[in-house]
């Protein structure tokens, strides 16, 4: 009979491979390709001798140390560098206090002397009963002291790494400010009463009532301007003695 099968065609080179290839070959390829590295991890030595022991806690021991020692340098230098920064910025304020200082004692300086002269006028007008002369001065100027500073040096924590003595030299500066922006509102309202009283008659030709009232407005405030001019000068002598070098 004749052999009706077809001819064997030659296979390629590709066919070749394939064909020599085992089925599962892409497969393994694939896997090995993908497959995860190994976590190799170093070997733990047993321990087996007290000395063994000893080296192992030694070496615990002289980590932690520096790892202590580290944290400790670290925290040094940052409150180091915290105490610069609030001594420069304290130091700035204080200069900007001591300017402000010396305009509250020129500027209460002039308003004593005001005062002085609207009692004088005043007294003038009780014993002869005529219009006051001049026209009664009531105005004031007062400059506020700055703390920003100081408030925000409490609030880092900066003031707790000062020097004790540094650090009261600065605490009674600044309660003596305080204490003069405390003062300043009762004197600021002791003026506008007299003031709006004064305003009352433009001509100066005052009421026995109104004198009285206007005069005791009048020595209130001359009494609440001396505390100013007191607290001033202590604060303008604690000031130079925190700047003094």
């Amino acid at each position: 009979m004749t052999d009706r099968s077809g001819p064997d065609m030659p296979l390629g080179p590709a066919d070749s491979l394939k064909a020599a290839a085992p089925p599962d070959a892409d497969t393994r390829s694939i896997s090995e390709t993908s497959a995860p590295m190994l976590d190799v991890h170093a070997p733990h030595e047993s321990i087996h001798t007290w000395k063994s022991f000893f080296i192992h806690i030694a070496t615990i021991v002289i980590g932690l140390l520096i790892a202590i020692g580290l944290e400790q340098s670290v925290e040094y230098i940052h409150h180091r560098h915290q105490l610069q920064e609030a001594r420069r910025e304290l130091l700035i304020e204080v200069d900007e206090n001591l300017h402000l200082i010396e305009l509250n004692i020129e500027s209460s300086r002039k308003t004593s002397l005001a005062l002085d002269a609207d009692i004088a006028m005043l007294r003038a007008k009780q014993s002869s009963n005529s219009p006051v002369a001049m026209k009664l001065d009531y105005t004031w100027h007062p400059n506020d002291t700055q703390d920003g500073g100081w408030q925000a040096a409490k609030q880092s924590g900066a003031l707790s790494l000062m020097p004790h003595e540094e650090l009261r030299r600065y605490t009674r500066v600044y309660t003596v400010l305080a204490a003069f922006m405390d003062a300043l509102p009762a004197f600021g309202a002791r003026m506008e009463v007299a003031g709006a009283i004064a305003r009352r008659v433009p001509d100066g030709d005052l009421p026995v009532r109104e004198i009285e009232e206007l005069m005791s407005a009048t020595s209130e405030a001359q009494g609440r301007l001396a505390l100013l001019i007191k607290l001033l000068k202590y604060a303008k002598s604690d000031l130079e003695e925190v700047r003094a070098p």
